[in-house]
């Protein structure tokens, strides 16, 4: 083992321990956690602090190069990856006491399915193939769907949870590792540029999209009551890993990133994927007109989203910070 996987493994293991502090957290706020050693307690923590780890130690650039680095001399990259992802998942059920024989062979071959396409494409090929926009649609429209909840039996109180972090990795291993795509743009290492990209365009998204908001009734404002500090801190976590990070790998990173490969980086990629991203919240609201304004405004959304992405020279973080301050800003103060 050289030196830099020592040094990504270590880095693995530290956020999967500080993954199993906001886990138990978690839990106990979704009131999953009777005691520490409760099955369902140590279910989802053994088959989520993993994949918490991995999530936060592929946004390093070292990791994910030296990740990639050893898939490419593996003769069993697939087994490492699916099969270490597919694992956890069954660990899940089994610890809680339930399983499903058949779930559990739709999520396997999915799984495998997914990575094993990807790894088949050209490495470092630029711009998104049929496959990518196959694997694109495997991945992201069950969990957004929520159809994948019929194939989750560990904590209820965790199915969304789980989902978003493991299609993350899933997404971050196939295309930033086992695919290359280049200037994927996944990492997390925090850079004061970033902080600044992420305080103009939530400024800016906000001066366009409160008063909007508001006229249309869609906002309200002032919210009923004060947030606490600790609410808002692990509402700010919680968004950050499990809703800004998966949707701005799928739309920025992966959709947008890719389709920029193609088109140099016009404006038809960048409204393309914000509509896509404006679709996907078609079915968050109930009536029609409602169901309107959610997509026009997630729509700007992603455009803002999609620029932040670009200046800040195509780093997911940038996007990611400026989703997670708009989230709670909706959330805890027109609301």
């Amino acid at each position: 083992m050289t030196q830099r996987q020592k040094q990504a493994w270590l880095l693995w293991i530290g956020w999967s321990l500080a993954g199993v502090v906001l886990i138990l957290a978690l839990a106990a706020d979704e009131g999953e956690a009777t005691s520490l050693f409760s099955r369902s307690t140590l279910a989802i923590v053994l088959s989520l602090a993993p994949l918490v780890g991995a999530q936060l130690a592929l946004g390093s650039p070292q990791v994910l190069a030296t990740v990639r680095e050893w898939l490419a001399h593996s003769r069993r990259p697939l087994m490492h990856t699916a099969g270490g992802v597919v694992t956890l998942y069954l660990m899940a059920g089994l610890i809680h006491g339930r399983f499903d024989p058949y779930a559990a062979a739709i999520f396997g071959v999915g799984a495998y399915a997914a990575l094993g396409a990807l790894s088949q494409l050209k490495p470092g090929q630029p711009g998104l193939t049929w496959v990518d926009g196959a694997i694109w649609l495997l991945l992201w429209i069950p969990f957004d769907l929520r159809w994948n909840y019929d194939l989750w039996f560990g904590p209820e109180g965790f199915n969304y949870s789980w989902w978003a972090v493991a299609i993350s990795v899933m997404a971050v291993i196939g295309w930033g590792s086992l695919r290359g795509l280049p200037n994927f743009g996944y990492r997390l290492a925090p850079r004061w540029s970033d902080l600044g990209w992420a305080l103009l365009f939530t400024g800016i998204f906000a001066a366009i999209v409160i008063p909007i908001g508001l006229a249309i009734d869609f906002l309200a404002f002032p919210p009923s009551q004060a947030p606490a500090l600790g609410a808002v801190l692990t509402a700010a976590v919680g968004i950050f890993l499990t809703v800004a990070i998966p949707e701005e790998l799928f739309f920025r990173g992966v959709l947008l990133h890719g389709l920029d490969q193609v088109a140099e980086r016009s404006w038809g990629p960048l409204l393309l994927s914000s509509l896509a991203f404006g679709l996907m919240h078609w079915n968050n609201a109930g009536d029609l007109s409602t169901r309107i304004a959610y997509v026009a405004l997630a729509t700007l959304a992603g455009i803002v989203y999609g620029l932040a992405y670009r200046r800040s020279g195509n780093n997911l973080l940038a996007a990611a910070l400026v989703h997670t301050l708009v989230d709670l800003i909706w959330r805890f103060g027109f609301r």
